[in-house]
């Protein structure tokens, strides 16, 4: 039973001497099996190298102990057809956490401590803890915390024995098993063993092999060390870690039992002078510096992980075409291989670079999962909008994409969700395409509907399953995925479709499991969701590379170890390389050290896994026999800025002529193929042809892409989409005559909008692009329904010539009622009752109607105006007055339509006075220099209409708002108090005429020294309106403000008829439309496709407004 340790520090050949020993042993015949144990995920790897020498194969084989442990429950008739693997663990423990909850003291919230349970179980089983030795070690513990810790861990770890015992064996019992029977039989008996690639060993893992000691010809393990003594210190020997389990070997000897050692202390692996001095100087204290150029260590710093795997790939590319390396002797090692991997992929897609990424393959983004899943999430969440779509566009119901997605526009239209979806469909459209949509509802929702009343009830979990595997079968949904996997072959797509197929055997084995573990008990569908999910979220889909010949990523525990001629390790930051894990787990380093006075060993802590991280850095930077890079980046993809990993420092020190490159300042001047050459010419296209001046060097680049078979179709259609791609600036001479003729029609607001930024003007009044109509009451149909009642209202008045300043509260009240009432009968107003959330929405609407209305009829009582009219329209069909029409100097006309919220007259002896009054739902400061910049024209323009159709005298242009009021204050106020700040905020505000008689007419309250409570107006002592307190402009101000309006509008019209459209949004005061513009979509004025430029917007005091209207008319 002789054990032979081999040794030596990494590349010094161990596992090189192992498969060169065992083909010498098949040359010379030897007779006794021989076996190679590697921890599971080596095993491929060493298969490989195995296989290198076909005879070897014969007598030779890798296994692990887990198969080790299969077999020998097969020879002696083990039930291992009832193994319980993780997937099944999970379930089971969140049903006992579940059942459990109201007994456990720190482990009852089910959903959060299901992995937590498992790996301490796990960890139990793995070191040989039973439940009786923590029953009685618990006992004898002084520490409460930890007690009460154990007391959960206890009775979980009870219940999950007593649930599988006589049923299954747990894959961690699987290993005990091993060592209680492997010798009791002849299947291993005088073998050669070899263990190798091991940096640690359970107690499990330790109790098999004294038995291999017992039973085999011989065993020899390999240990990455560079010397026997034991007794080092942890803190500056890296090689600690693998000493410790080499000290735990040793100990299962005999004291009179000899062993044998092998020293291998020449570095076979490196092939240059840079790399053994790098494994001499990683770890050492002592810093001996590296004087000679460097040629096979790079270092690169990268402006964020995108631009780091670009290098990493130009580089792969390079080693291929220049080094005439393989794809599969060059490796890339991180210790964040989820953070990478999508990037990865997205980027050696790109440069043709095949790839086997070692990582673990999230299983819900499977699309088979995702459409059971989606399914069961449409019954759970009551067939919600959100869930009903989620399984459309999975793309597996297969349903037209076109009658998707005008379903979609119906529902969100409409509000269309729960229970509206197993109802006909019968809002507001023809009867041919309501019929269609309602035939496509019946198609999609009845098979759902017909399996929610067979599994939505609570009942044996066996009949959910069977409901959930007969829908599978009569949706067809085996040959729907057969068809998907063909697709995906026939694309070359073989790993994706690998999955798909492994996919629906995972789902059945789901199923088959979840059966077996629950049997007969009763769930509610709710319930196996749940545990489905978990099932999901433990099972796995196990992968080997893909192809023989790719690059391999994996991170530092994982990584291969044979034949790797240039590695890659990316990420090099601090925090990451060596990793900072302040996270104890549940049993935390302290619970360790008094468990392990008690006797009692678990798992390493975090000091003893530092240790471990420090070695398999180590490991990781002695991988590569010829060329090794190093990067790490300036920042995250969120932009946050990341420091170096010491390790940089470090090498810096060891190699001072060592040249760190970046993309940070450097220019590149060579390409690595073709088609980066292109996306580079055509990046470099896109932004001179904004600039236009497109440099003459780059039609060369489109001669050589224009007479390429492979590029000159991409190239015309990239070109194409270029041209739109240029900053809009003008409409065709022909398309402006198409989209406007010889008459403008248009609307103030729409001339705003011109002025906010010409290009969504184009887009919404032009173009006529609408936004996805959706059930959700914006502020412009909480603003026009406002308007309506209130226009409602003072048609009741005068229709049953009510006169409104004897009004009292309880009438207007009544009055309010009723209009509304008969409004949210009106389909038009179908959204209003829509929802619960939106009939509240109208109480509180109703609210704010009652008291404008009650601040609105005040003012009336204390003024000599009258009311003239409202919803006053210019419109030649249903208007009151014919559109304003303005002839502009090109001979073309302008029609402007719009309407006037309110009209006020009032007369005097010689003059007829109107104001202007306009309802604001929303917060809006008008300003002189909005008015100066063409943004806030409406209320002008409508006062000069008016004056010109009757000889008026301006007596105002008045904005009342009607928002909600909410009185903040940091004292405590009565209610008269409170009456009187709501009185003052529905105060009308913006502009009247400086004549303090005609102000009085206003408000027959205002006197001397007083502010009026109606209007922006304040009497001094003198009996003047104050310039400063009040909001006025003379008559002659009036007028310039009504001239310099029409001047504008006739100049927006021109550049409108112009065809000018270009993308210069306005900014002021930090302010820009763009913010929630519904178009920045379309426009991308701050993609980085073109050079923005803004339409700025100084402020300006009332002063210079006039003296520049002064100038300008």
């Amino acid at each position: 039973m002789p054990l032979r340790i081999i040794y030596g520090k990494s590349g010094t050949g161990k596992s090189n001497f192992i498969y060169n020993e065992i083909n010498e042993k098949i040359k010379h015949n030897e007779k006794n099996k021989i076996y190679i144990i590697t921890p599971e995920q080596f095993s491929f790897t060493a298969e490989k190298k195995l296989m290198e020498n076909k005879k070897s194969v014969i007598n030779a084989e890798v296994i692990t102990f887990n198969r080790m442990a299969y077999r020998v429950m097969n020879e002696i008739g083990g039930n291992i057809h009832n193994n319980l693997t993780k997937c099944g663990k999970s379930m089971l423990i969140y049903s006992i956490l579940q059942k459990e909850k109201k007994n456990l003291n720190l482990l009852n919230k089910s959903d959060e401590n299901i992995d937590l349970a498992m790996r301490t179980i796990s960890e139990f089983k793995k070191n040989q803890v039973s439940i009786d030795e923590l029953k009685k070690e618990t006992e004898n513990i002084n520490d409460n915390y930890l007690k009460i810790k154990l007391q959960d861990l206890i009775l979980i770890y009870e219940k999950f024995n007593n649930n599988i015992e006589n049923k299954y064996i747990d894959e961690t019992d699987l290993l005990t098993k091993l060592s209680e029977n492997i010798e009791k039989i002849n299947l291993f008996k005088n073998s050669i063993f070899y263990i190798d690639e091991f940096v640690g060993y359970t107690k499990q893992e330790l109790e098999i092999i004294k038995k291999l000691l017992n039973i085999s010809k011989n065993v020899t393990i390999t240990f990455c060390i560079d010397n026997l003594d034991l007794n080092s210190n942890p803190d500056i020997d890296i090689f600690y870690p693998n000493k410790i389990t080499l000290n735990k070997i040793l100990k299962l000897l005999n004291n009179d039992e000899k062993i044998e050692t092998i020293n291998l202390n020449k570095l076979n692996r490196f092939k240059n002078e840079e790399l053994i001095y790098l494994e001499n100087y990683l770890y050492n204290l002592k810093i001996k510096k590296y004087e000679k150029e460097i040629k096979n260590i790079n270092l690169f710093l990268s402006k964020n992980q995108y631009s780091e795997i670009e290098y990493v790939a130009k580089n792969i590319i390079n080693l291929i075409k220049n080094n005439n390396y393989k794809f599969n002797e060059i490796g890339i090692i991180t210790k964040n291989v989820n953070t990478y991997s999508s990037l990865i992929k997205a980027i050696f897609t790109k440069y043709e670079i095949p790839v086997f990424i070692d990582e673990k393959k999230d299983l819900n983004q499977n699309i088979l999962i995702r459409y059971i899943l989606s399914i069961l999430e449409i019954i759970i969440k009551n067939y919600s909008y959100e869930s009903v779509f989620n399984y459309l566009k999975i793309n597996f119901s297969e349903f037209d994409e076109d009658d998707i997605f005008k379903l979609e526009k119906y529902c969100i239209k409409y509000g269309i969700k729960n229970n509206k979806f197993k109802k006909d469909f019968i809002y507001e459209i023809n009867n041919e395409e309501i019929n269609y949509l309602n035939e496509l509802r019946k198609k999609i929702i009845n098979p759902i509907i017909n399996l929610e009343k067979k599994i939505n009830k609570k009942q044996n979990i066996k009949n959910i399953i069977k409901e959930l595997y007969l829908f599978l079968i009569n949706e067809n949904i085996e040959n729907k995925l057969n068809k998907k996997i063909k697709e995906l072959e026939n694309k070359n797509n073989f790993e994706l479709a690998k999955e798909y197929k492994i996919s629906y055997e995972i789902i059945i084995n789901i199923f088959d499991e979840i059966s077996n573990i629950f049997n007969n008990e009763e769930f509610t569908l709710d319930n196996f969701y749940k545990i489905f999910k978990i099932g999901l979220k433990n099972s796995s889909l196990g992968k080997i590379p893909a192809s023989q010949d790719g690059v391999t990523v994996g991170d530092t525990e994982r990584s291969r170890t044979h034949k790797v001629k240039a590695i890659f390790i990316i990420g090099l930051n601090d925090g990451v390389f060596p990793s900072v894990n302040k996270d104890e787990g549940f049993i935390n380093d302290t619970d360790r050290s008094i468990l392990k006075e008690q006797g009692i060993e678990l798992a390493k802590g975090t000091i003893e896994n530092l240790y471990d991280d420090n070695f398999n850095i180590y490991k990781a930077f002695t991988t590569a026999e010829e060329k090794l890079f190093l990067s790490y980046c300036q920042s995250d993809t969120d932009g946050k800025s990341l420091r170096p990993s010491t390790l940089i420092l470090k090498i810096k020190k060891i190699f001072p002529e060592l040249i760190e490159k970046n993309d940070i300042l450097e220019k590149r001047n060579y390409f690595i193929n073709e088609k980066e050459l292109y996306e580079e010419f055509i990046s470099k296209i896109i932004s001179e042809y904004n600039e236009e001046k497109i440099n003459n060097n780059l039609f060369l680049f489109y001669k050589y892409f224009n007479e390429n078979n492979n590029y000159k179709k991409i190239l015309k259609n990239n070109l194409s989409y270029i041209k739109k791609l240029k900053m809009p600036e003008k409409i065709k001479k022909e398309n402006i005559q198409k989209l406007y003729g010889n008459k403008l029609k248009t609307s103030v607001s729409k001339l705003e909008t011109y002025k906010s930024c010409p290009y969504e003007y184009f887009l919404q009044y032009s173009l006529k692009i609408k936004e996805k109509e959706e059930l959700k009451v914006k502020n412009l149909d909480t603003g026009s329904f406002m308007h309506d009642v209130i226009n409602s209202f003072f048609e009741e008045i005068k229709n049953n010539k009510i006169n409104i300043k004897n009004i009292q509260d309880e009438e207007l009240k009544k009055i309010i009622n009723k209009i509304i009432d008969e409004k949210l009968n009106n389909n038009k107003n179908y959204i209003f009752t829509a929802t619960e959330k939106y009939k509240l929405l109208v109480k509180r609407l109703k609210r704010i109607i009652l008291k404008a209305l009650k601040y609105i009829i005040l003012g009336l009582k204390v003024s000599d105006f009258e009311v003239e009219g409202t919803e006053v329209a210019f419109d030649e069909k249903k208007g009151t007055y014919k559109p304003i029409e303005i002839k502009l100097e090109n001979g073309k006309t302008v029609e402007i339509v719009g309407k006037i919220d309110r009209i006020d007259i009032a007369k005097d002896e010689n003059n007829k006075y109107i104001r202007i009054i306009d309802y604001k739902s929303s917060v809006k400061d008008i300003d002189y220099t909005n008015i100066y910049a063409g943004l806030q024209l409406q209320l002008i323009t409508y006062l000069d209409a008016m004056c010109k159709i009757e000889d008026f005298i301006p007596a105002g242009i008045l904005y009342f708002n009607l928002l909600e009021q909410i009185i903040n204050s940091d004292k405590k106020i009565t209610d008269e108090e409170i009456e009187e700040k709501i009185k003052n905020n529905f105060k009308m505000k913006w502009l009247i005429l400086a004549d303090v008689r005609v102000a009085k007419m206003q408000d027959n309250n205002l006197m001397a020294s007083t502010q009026s409570k109606i209007i922006p107006a304040y009497m001094d002592k003198t009996e003047n309106l104050s310039p400063k307190k009040s909001s006025i402009a003379t008559k002659e101000e009036f007028e310039k403000l009504q001239k310099y309006v029409n001047n504008t509008i006739k100049e927006i019209s021109e550049e409108i008829l112009n065809g000018n459209i270009k993308l210069k949004p306005f900014y002021k005061n930090k302010k820009t439309p763009c913010e929630y513009c519904s178009y920045k979509n379309v426009c991308g004025f701050n993609s980085g496709l073109y050079k923005t430029e803004y339409n700025f917007i100084n402020k300006k005091q009332k002063e210079d407004i006039f003296e520049k209207l002064e100038k300008e008319n």
